[in-house]
């Protein structure tokens, strides 16, 4: 049986689903990342903005425990730029991102 990740519907208001993360040898946990002004048919000239989300397995069901980090673009092809690569980011990459200075990775693209 599968398990239903519960987001609540203020988390959603005006954000955009892009991703549920479950490790399934280790599912305790999931990860849930919802994106901002991440519509490119809707964009408006601004940030956008990546959210990730911890949420904990109960049974059967995902519950919303906290907000891990939230990461702010400048454009819409930098913020899916690091979505994609956010599944083989290093931890040290993950890190300097979430603390590093302002601008450290405008011209350098994860791979």
């Amino acid at each position: 049986m599968k398990s239903t990740v519960n987001i609540p519907k203020e988390l959603l208001d005006g954000m955009t689903l892009l991703s549920e993360v479950i490790n399934p040898e280790f599912d305790n946990f999931a990860i849930v990342i919802l994106g901002g002004n991440m519509d490119a048919a809707n964009y408006r000239a601004g940030f956008s903005v990546i959210r990730l989300y911890l949420f904990i397995r109960e049974g059967d069901e995902y519950h919303y425990e906290k907000e891990l980090e939230a990461f702010a673009f400048e454009s819409l092809e930098t913020a899916y730029g690091f979505l994609l690569a956010l599944p083989n980011m290093s931890a040290l990459d993950l890190l300097l991102r979430m603390h590093g200075p302002a601008g450290l990775f405008e011209n350098y693209q994860v791979h």
